[in-house]
């Protein structure tokens, strides 16, 4: 049973070298040796193995109505034993098998590239589990985060919620939360990022990555199948297995070029008679490198993307990402690193810390991100004072001055609350309104705004700050200003993709001073400020009209209609997030901005790659074809010439896994 096993699992090259070596033996016995009918009934056996499986797969396409390049093979090997051509029958069918062999181990090693680098979870994990009850595994537990608290299980058995211990040099089990110990993580095998990653409390670490230096402690929040690294191994599968544009092109012309190949050696037989002729026309007029010319190049492309951090939906994805000639970038998270915090806070017939105390309730059960900035700064990070930077002042409040309790709740909890989308948030407390937002919700409130705000605002935004009203019944008493860092890459990003041709413009939802700061930053000129998320689509359907080929970068759920929009729609810091994974064309792993002109580059060089296998295999076929009538070319010269091209376009599609 384990040597019918073993066969099978090298099925493929021991059918060639048995085919191979056959051929050879025939051929000695009949040019070194004489003996003709030896050596013919060695070149038979030779058809016969190799043509086997040749023969098997081109009765199931005709059977499909489709005649390829196997039914082209077979007719000619039958035909060539018909005519006591056996040395030509066995040189085809072994050249074929071999070359299809070749073929086939080197998309396997493509495909495969990827998962050979990402399949780097470990078996077994390290998890806290009681044990038997008792007075030891007490006291075991009185030792939080000694070895002996932890068992050791296969990485698969681990449930949801439950702890893990990621020694120093191990590679972690599961997705997962830091909630003890602080170290370095190579996130290379998810992210892409060269650099170690500093890891402590309350980050997130993934399946796969190496810990480096210090011990961690990390609760399960994805684990089996149902981790990060898996769902990357399935999406590059999926994607690689997806069929692009060009791909379907040339199926569509081969279904029509096959027959008319068949055509042509009937044809060619019933005028000359030659049925060599016929027959090496029917071999070398196999269009198998335009067929794998195409998929091979785009295979290689997405492994070579998805081991830098940028997963691919797609071949066509692919393609199209090579003609974008206009990127739009989202603000805040995208060109910015998303990580908002509290500037200044200024009151306005009020003291500050009145303001920013305020403002903290009725953001308390907001979920957007100046909100977080406005709570961090209310409630500091230890809940007993709360620094705000200012210009590289910090503003001190004591724990009396917030309201703030060591022991309760940093903010109390609003008694109402609403959310005025893409403008702020109205809320209600101790009997007071409360409204925090932009100019347009209290315009639409009907809350004047003194000129000193105003100016204060202007000077503010024109520091490319966002700044937020504090009204507290309908009368502005503050302004909390907030300050989200540009991301070090994004002008050099920008200057990349410029420099490469692409248009850039950036669309936000900032006001105009603010957009205009954030722009000049980084270099680009065509902004679009105060937009809601419908109007971002809007300017991205707009930008389609006029003809461009357009790429939206944001960071996958707020903007999620103008990446649907787009034609490539480009999902910032992907890693761990499932919908962006799952939805978006190019999900870029880390919050890397350089990726995008390399992903950029990569698929024009793609359509580069496409397009030389294309030319390879036409002109291949082309001077084979003109060889023949020539009576420079014969069957097996052909199908050496053939098979060599097919290889030729296979490693030049493979050059992209070093792009």
């Amino acid at each position: 049973m384990d040597l019918r096993r073993q066969f099978q699992k090298h099925r493929k090259p021991a059918v060639v070298v048995a085919s191979g070596l056959l051929f050879a033996v025939g051929w000695v016995a009949g040019y070194g040796s004489g003996l003709e009918t030896a050596s013919a009934t060695l070149m038979v056996l030779a058809a016969l193995v190799g043509g086997y499986d040749v023969a098997r797969k081109a009765y199931y396409t005709l059977r499909s109505g489709t005649v390829g390049i196997n039914t082209l093979v077979t007719l000619a090997a039958i035909g060539a034993i018909a005519i006591g051509e056996y040395w030509e029958a066995a040189a085809v069918v072994f050249l074929f098998a071999l070359g299809t062999y070749l073929e086939a181990r080197t998309m396997s090693k493509t495909r495969s590239a990827l998962t050979e680098l990402l399949e780097m979870t470990p078996d077994t994990a390290l998890v806290r589990r009681d044990g038997d009850g008792g007075e030891a595994s007490r006291a075991s537990k009185s030792r939080a985060g000694s070895p002996r608290d932890y068992v050791e299980v296969p990485a698969r058995d681990v449930e949801p919620g439950e702890t893990v211990l990621v020694k120093p040099g191990a590679k972690v089990p599961v997705d997962g939360d830091v909630v003890g110990g602080e170290s370095a993580i190579d996130q290379a095998p998810v992210t892409g990022e060269s650099a170690p990653v500093y890891k402590r409390a309350g980050d997130e670490v993934y399946a796969g990555t190496v810990n480096q230096e210090g011990a961690l402690e990390v609760v399960a929040t994805g684990t089996g199948r149902d981790t990060t690294l898996e769902r990357i191994i399935r999406r590059v599968e999926e994607a690689q297995e997806a069929t692009a544009p060009t791909e379907t092109i040339i199926e569509r012309f081969a279904t029509y070029y096959t027959p008319a190949i068949v055509a042509l050696a009937v044809g060619a037989y019933a005028v000359t008679g030659n049925a060599v002729l016929a027959l090496t026309l029917l071999v070398i007029g196999c269009p198998g490198a335009l067929v794998i010319g195409p998929p091979v190049s785009i295979v290689s492309a997405i492994g070579s993307a998805a081991r830098s951090g940028v997963l691919l939906k797609g071949g066509e994805h692919l393609e199209t990402a090579g003609k974008i000639d206009l990127v739009a970038f989202d603000k805040t998270g995208t060109l910015t690193s998303g990580e908002s915090t509290v500037a200044n806070v200024t009151g306005f017939g009020v003291d500050d810390e009145t303001v920013l105390r305020h403002a903290a309730i009725a953001e308390k059960r907001s979920e957007h991100h100046l909100a977080d900035a406005i709570l961090e700064a209310a409630s500091g990070p230890s809940g007993d004072s709360a620094p705000v930077a200012d210009g590289g002042a910090v503003l001190e409040r004591s724990t009396e001055a917030t309201g703030l309790e060591p022991d309760g709740p940093a903010i109390p909890d609003p008694d109402d609350f609403a959310v005025a989308a893409g403008k702020g948030v109205l809320a209600g407390h101790d009997g007071r309104r409360i409204v925090v937002g932009n100019r347009t919700l209290l315009d639409e409130r009907g809350i004047d705004v003194p000129d000193r705000v105003e100016r204060h605002v202007r000077d503010r935004e024109e520091a490319g700050e966002t700044a937020v009203y504090v009204a507290l019944e309908d009368e502005v008493v503050g302004v909390v200003s907030i300050r989200d860092e540009l991301r070090p890459a994004a002008a050099g990003v920008v200057a990349a993709l410029e420099n490469a041709g692409v248009r850039t413009v950036m669309l936000t939802g900032d006001n105009e001073r603010t957009a205009r700061s954030v722009a000049a930053s980084v270099g680009i000129d065509d902004y679009r400020a105060g937009l809601l998320p419908e109007e971002k689509q809007r300017a991205i359907e707009s930008f389609r009209d006029d003809g461009h080929v357009v790429s939206m970068v944001g960071d996958g759920i707020n903007d999620a209609p103008s990446l649907a929009t787009a034609d490539v729609g480009v999902a910032m810091g992907a890693a761990g997030t499932d919908t962006a994974i799952e939805t978006a064309d190019v999900a870029l792993m880390a919050d890397d901005l350089e990726r995008i002109p390399d992903a950029v580059g990569l698929s024009k060089a793609t359509r580069r790659n496409v397009a030389e296998n294309v030319a390879v295999a036409v002109a291949t076929v082309g001077l084979l074809l003109a060889g023949v009538f020539g009576g420079y070319v014969h069957m097996a010269s052909g199908m050496l010439i053939h098979i060599a091209s097919v290889l030729l376009v296979i490693l030049n599609g493979m050059r992209l896994l070093r792009y």
